[in-house]
C-alpha cells in the first residue's frame, strides 16, 4: 500500500451505496449501542472474523467501495474495519470508532495490516475504474 494507486475518483447517488442500505451511517444509543460496541470489539478481537469480513467489504459493496476507496480524502483503513462491523453485525461507523479505543495496540495493528491488504487487493481488482458519475 506504499504505492499509491492510479484509480479515477469515482461517484454514485447515496441510494446505491451498500453501506447506507445496511445501517452504516445509523445512529443508536442506550443498550442497543453498548451490544453493538460489544460486537465490533468481538469482530477485531478475532482474527479470523476480522478478515473475513474486511473481505466482504470489497466482495458485497461494489458501489460503496468505488465511492470511498477512490477517494483521496478517505480514511481507507478505518473504512474497511467500519465496514467490516457494520456487515458483521450492523454496526453504525461511529460505534465502531468508539469500539477501537477499547482495543489493545496488538489488535489495532493487527487488523489495520489485514485493512491495508485487502485495500491493495480492492486497488489491484480495480485499476481499470474511469472517473464517473452513475445517475439512474
Amino acid at each position: 500500500m506504499n504505492e499509491k494507486p492510479n484509480i479515477k475518483r469515482v461517484y454514485h447517488p447515496y441510494t446505491l451505496w451498500e453501506d447506507y442500505k445496511h445501517g452504516f451511517y445509523d445512529n443508536c444509543t442506550g443498550s442497543d449501542k453498548d451490544a453493538m460496541l460489544l460486537k465490533s470489539i468481538e469482530m477485531f478481537n478475532d482474527e479470523i472474523l476480522t478478515k473475513k469480513y474486511m473481505n466482504k467489504v470489497i466482495e458485497a459493496w461494489k458501489y460503496s467501495c468505488e465511492q470511498n476507496l477512490t477517494n483521496p480524502s478517505m480514511n481507507k483503513i478505518a473504512y474497511i474495519g467500519q465496514g467490516a462491523c457494520c456487515l458483521y453485525a450492523r454496526v453504525p461507523s461511529t460505534v465502531t470508532m468508539e469500539a477501537w479505543s477499547h482495543l489493545t495496540d496488538e489488535v489495532k495493528e493487527r487488523s489495520n495490516n489485514i485493512a491495508k491488504d485487502v485495500i491493495d487487493n480492492w486497488n489491484n481488482n480495480n485499476k481499470k475504474i474511469q472517473l464517473c458519475l452513475n445517475i439512474i
